[in-house]
């Protein structure tokens, strides 16, 4: 385990984090551009957040922020990662259950490819030469020039293999009593159908929100949005300008009234 250092945010929160860079690009999507409080998402207190793929913990903290009395289940499987998660939910006294854990569509152990110095590319699906075209992509488009883009990305996409727990999201649901999830927010690097696959039938009506970033390869962006359409959502999909013309996209799914 890398040692873990602080970082003061713009907004004068102090976080623990594995990467400064990359906990820069976090804060930016969540907190400043408010990236998941789109298409109707909304918080109430009381309500119980899923974070899956909660890497250093910015939803969460992001959450916890913005609606008091929040409780929330935070998944994240890297260890690095991990231990940030942790200390961040000690630190800001978030009512928060961390476990160390990837969802999918089965329970068991798996084998995933960790970024050490690009943590947020983490997952089961790694393709380090796709991942890096597109982090060239997004950092170009953000006004980087390429001369520096190139210095950035030096490194960045050396990988370890390790091998991790994994669980449904309905074996989770069953051993804490959840009764209801008013967000599911998933970002787990082309995982994210086998997450919404860990869900029973009897269980996708505890599910009032989800906000997922979705990796559309092999026809997973219309899978996705079919399973919330099936299961009673109206469904959103954007893309940041940013990513215009790659595979990432953002779905945003309220549960329909009535």
């Amino acid at each position: 385990m890398t040692a873990m250092e602080t970082m003061k945010l713009p907004n004068g929160l102090t976080v623990s984090h594995v990467s400064m860079g990359e906990t820069a690009l976090l804060y930016r999507d969540i907190f400043a551009e408010r990236c998941y409080m789109q298409h109707g998402i909304t918080l109430s207190p009381g309500g119980t957040v899923f974070d899956v793929g909660a890497n250093i913990g910015m939803s969460t903290l992001f959450f916890h922020t913005e609606c008091a009395g929040l409780a929330f289940h935070a998944f994240e499987p890297a260890p690095d990662p991990y231990a940030a998660l942790s200390a961040n939910i000690t630190a800001h006294g978030i009512d928060a259950t961390a476990t160390r854990c990837a969802l999918s569509d089965r329970a068991g152990t798996a084998v995933m490819t960790y970024y050490p110095d690009s943590t947020v590319m983490s997952g089961f699906h790694a393709d380090a030469a796709s991942e890096a075209a597109l982090t060239r992509t997004f950092l170009v488009r953000s006004g980087f020039e390429e001369e520096d883009v190139e210095d950035m990305l030096a490194g960045r996409h050396e990988t370890v293999e390790i091998e991790v727990p994994v669980r449904t999201l309905s074996d989770v649901i069953a051993e804490r009593g959840v009764t209801s999830i008013d967000l599911l927010k998933v970002d787990v690097e082309k995982s994210e159908l086998e997450v919404l696959r860990g869900l029973s039938e009897a269980d996708w009506p505890r599910v009032r929100q989800v906000v997922a970033e979705v990796h559309d390869l092999d026809g997973t962006l219309k899978a996705f949005v079919s399973l919330l359409d099936e299961n009673g959502f109206d469904v959103a999909v954007e893309q940041d300008a940013l990513l215009a013309d790659t595979e990432i996209h953002e779905v945003f799914a309220v549960r329909k009234a009535g």
